[in-house]
């Protein structure tokens, strides 16, 4: 019996309590932990002794396995029962050495140094061994870069050439990125040589730290040499011996070496910036190695950077190979010419065959941004989450996908994903709000109530998760509900000082749309002060509830808060950025423009202020300038407003202008179809009468019997039907008749007024008939209604083809310079700006 049973002592209180592992064969003991110094052991062979190393020695991520260090001058017999400490003040010779590192090792030991690479943070890093080297990856956020290392040992030294360089979302030239990596990763050990990093003198720097932390020597390295660098089943291999030959170099190191001298000193220049410097050093090495894939890729990495350089970085892939094959590369440069099938596809083959799975994954979301069906978009994103699983991005796009498609069951299963995928309850109310905001946008109000609601189980004071359940209860029908809900968002914005102009303006849009109080909506909408981004929102909002509850003053006062609020930000964009010219978009254009529509039409409908209304539409094409429900808009205004001339009947005495002598007057062609028989030349015929004396005294001629306007319509034309070869009437003076024209006749007493009308109503029963069309601009151009010709010279700009544009485009520049120069002298600058923006546009 144990001494403590026999002093009465329970056999658990000797000890420490029995465990489970204790009870497992083996017995648990726990491993002993590791000596942070190296074990060594003598060893006699052949005659010969040595010291090595007792067990693997870790430095870093390296692990050194074997090392054995001869000791020469050692006669025997000799005493070893001192063992190592008796010989370590002895110099050896160093005679074989092996180092080995996992890729996990490195990984991690590496990934602090490349701290802010990617901006702020530390990126994802993956090192896997490949065939003769290794597969070096980075990622953050959007931005990857993959590239492979090949591996080539010179005597003592190991060169690391990167190649195959590759990536999406990079401000630099992949290749350049994979040089500062290598070198950011090798640190003091490492050094640049023609585009490769040399760790020279790798063998001395292992074994000055490993023998000295055992209390021996270093030993002399001459003569020792790399012999072998292996790599495979998820760990790298480095042996050196003495007096062995350097290895034979594989056909990929050999390639790489190859491609580093020819193309080395252009890598250098690209890492230090020169990226102009380094695009002629690239085109010399392609002079000298034609079409070489590697060579070529880096030159069009760096055009594409550069940017707006597309068409050219395509052609130099494309002699080297076809673009579909250039990987990511060929799809961004497609993408950029407007490729869209094509970029489609060859991010598709990048994909499939990237090993690193985050840069596969971001390029099916590069891909699927491309598709136009929504299965296609769908599939790539399945493939993407597939290779990435925890890649947000493509989480939160396959999600919107998923809504695209109403598949809300898929969309909530990634947004309960991304919720178990976050840490801290921030992040997961951030995760489940913003699933929420994004299903209630596509009008599914139960499924963003419950996602609101689990938001606020995480943040239940958040003002803006309570906003949007309102919002989801409104759409669902429980308007009450929501109004309160609204209020209760808006006391915990002001208790919490968060900004509150949204949530006055969503309260004001409840009560009005809700509750039916205009009054407190437009209290709520003057509190959003200006400068905010709902600033333009509620000065629009208020204008329309002040003209619904017949302020009309109040209306036009907030309208033109609206209006002076959009011009102040055009000035300010115009003044920050010259070069942007005059009428700079803000931010959301379309918004904005439409904003102001709505002002004019309000200000048109409510007071009939046509000048309010025309500066409004004036302004929103500035914004928008080929908006075509905008520019109908500002036409029509523009016509009403337009000035009609004043033309005095025939044969008046007033102080009128007398109308101009008909053998002056310039003939008109207006086009009709020929007839099948003619026996008259196929141009035109001017019949008019003999040039006469004007006399001293004018004397009218004698006048023709009044024809009725009516009978214009009825005036014989020349019909493909008609087969005669001669008129069946007499053709007035003062008329032109060419290939396919009527006889308008302005001699029979008709004024330019009634010509344009009757004009008018021809386009309007045939709008193709551009001859029409260009006979009325020629009678609008006399009349001096420049409003209306700009209208009709628009339409036929916007209705035309090619050839049509080409013929009307300088007449509409000419009557956009007749109406600014008009609205500059008449003090309209306004006005003005907007026809130059218009004539600077149209400018080839």
């Amino acid at each position: 019996m144990a001494a403590g049973q026999r002093r009465g002592r329970s056999a658990r209180a000797l000890g420490l309590p029995p465990s489970l592992r204790a009870l497992a064969p083996g017995g648990g003991a726990a491993p002993r932990p590791p000596d942070d110094r190296p074990v060594l052991r003598l060893a006699v062979s052949k005659g010969a002794l040595a010291i090595e190393l007792g067990e693997p020695f870790a430095l870093g991520p390296l692990r050194v396995t074997e090392l054995v260090v001869r000791l020469a001058g050692i006669r025997f017999p000799v005493d070893l029962s001192g063992g190592v400490a008796r010989f370590r003040h002895r110099r050896g010779q160093l005679a074989r050495i092996a180092v080995e590192a996992k890729g996990a090792d490195l990984a991690g030991w590496a990934a602090p140094r490349l701290r802010g690479f990617f901006g702020e943070g530390t990126p994802q890093l993956l090192v896997a061994p490949v065939e003769d080297g290794a597969l070096v990856a980075l990622r953050s956020g959007e931005a990857a870069l993959a590239f492979d290392v090949a591996v080539a040992p010179a005597e003592r030294a190991l060169r690391l050439l990167p190649e195959r360089a590759r990536g999406v979302g990079l401000e630099a030239p992949p290749h350049a990125l994979a040089l500062r990596a290598l070198s950011l990763i090798a640190g003091a050990h490492g050094r640049l040589v023609e585009g490769a990093v040399v760790l020279d003198a790798a063998i001395e720097r292992i074994v000055r730290l490993l023998l000295p932390a055992a209390g021996a020597r270093a030993p002399a390295v001459a003569g020792v040499q790399w012999t072998a660098a292996t790599a495979g089943a998820g760990r790298f291999r480095a042996e050196g011996a003495l007096g062995e030959m350097p290895p034979a170099l594989g056909d990929r190191a050999l390639r790489a070496l190859e491609v580093a001298e020819l193309a080395g000193a252009a890598d250098e220049l690209a890492l230090a910036g020169g990226l102009d410097e380094a695009r002629r050093a690239y085109l010399a090495a392609l002079e000298r190695a034609p079409r070489h894939p590697e060579i070529s890729a880096r030159l069009a990495w760096l055009d594409l950077v550069i940017g707006d350089r597309a068409e050219g970085a395509l052609s130099t892939v494309v002699e080297a190979m076809p673009a579909v094959d250039a990987g990511l590369l060929g799809g961004a440069l497609l993408e950029a010419v407007g490729d869209r099938d094509g970029a489609f596809s060859a991010l598709a083959r990048a994909a499939h065959a990237e090993p690193f799975g985050p840069l596969a994954a971001l390029a099916w979301l590069r891909a699927a941004r491309l598709a136009d069906s929504f299965d296609v978009r769908l599939d790539a994103l399945n493939l993407g989450v597939a290779r990435a699983p925890g890649l947000e991005s493509l989480r939160w796009a396959r999600l919107e996908a998923r809504l695209d498609v109403a598949d809300v069951r898929g969309a909530l299963a990634d947004a309960e994903h991304l919720e178990a995928s976050a840490r801290g309850p921030e992040a997961r109310h951030a995760v489940y709000r913003r699933a929420a905001e994004m299903v209630l946008a596509r009008g599914h109000a139960a499924d963003a109530r419950a996602l609101f609601e689990r938001a606020l189980r995480y943040a239940p004071e958040s003002p803006d998760a309570v906003a949007g359940l309102a919002r989801s209860l409104r759409a669902a029908g429980e308007g009450r509900r929501a109004l309160d809900l609204l209020a209760r968002a808006r006391a915990l914005a002001a208790r919490s000082g968060a900004p509150a102009t949204a949530l006055d303006l969503e309260l004001a849009r409840g009560l009005a749309e809700l509750a039916g109080d205009l009054p407190a909506a437009v209290a709520r909408a003057r509190a959003v002060p200006p400068g905010e981004p709902e600033a333009l929102e509620a000065r629009l909002l208020e204008g329309r509830w002040c003209a619904e509850l017949g302020d009309l003053g109040g209306a036009t006062v907030a309208l033109g808060r609206l209006r002076d609020a959009v011009e102040l930000a055009l000035q300010g964009r115009a003044a920050a950025d010259p070069a942007a010219g005059r009428g700079a978009p803000l931010d959301d254009a379309a918004a904005v423009a439409a904003m102001l529509a709505e002002a004019a039409e309000i200000e048109e409908r409510s007071r009939g202020d046509l000048l309010a209304a025309q500066r409004h539409l004036g302004l929103a094409l500035r914004l928008r300038p080929r908006d075509p429900g905008v520019l109908a808009s500002f036409r029509r205004v523009s016509a009403e407003l337009a000035p009609r001339p004043v033309t005095s009947p025939a044969g008046s005495s007033s102080g009128a202008s007398p109308r101009r002598s008909l053998a002056t007057e310039e003939p008109i062609e207006v086009h009709v179809p020929a007839p099948r028989r003619r026996t008259l030349p196929p141009e035109p015929v001017v019949i008019a009468p003999a040039r006469a004396v004007a006399p001293v005294v004018p004397r009218p001629p004698a006048a023709p019997a009044p024809i009725d306007p009516g009978l214009i319509e009825e005036l014989p034309t020349l019909d493909n039907a008609d087969t005669s070869t001669e008129l069946n009437a007499p053709v007035p003076p003062s008329v032109t008749l060419a290939e396919g024209q009527s006889p308008f006749a302005r001699g029979l007493g008709l004024d330019d007024e009634l010509l344009a009308d009757r004009l008018a109503d021809r386009l309007r029963a045939d709008p193709a008939d551009h001859g029409v069309a260009m006979a009325l601009a020629d009678v609008l151009a006399r009349l001096g209604r420049d409003l209306d010709l700009l209208a009709l010279l628009s339409a036929r700009m916007e209705e035309g083809d090619d050839a049509v544009r080409h013929e009307v485009a300088p007449r509409r520049r000419d009557v956009l310079a007749r109406l600014a120069a008009r609205a500059r002298r008449e003090g309209r600058d306004a006005e003005a700006e907007l026809y130059e923006m218009l004539l600077h546009a149209d400018v080839p």
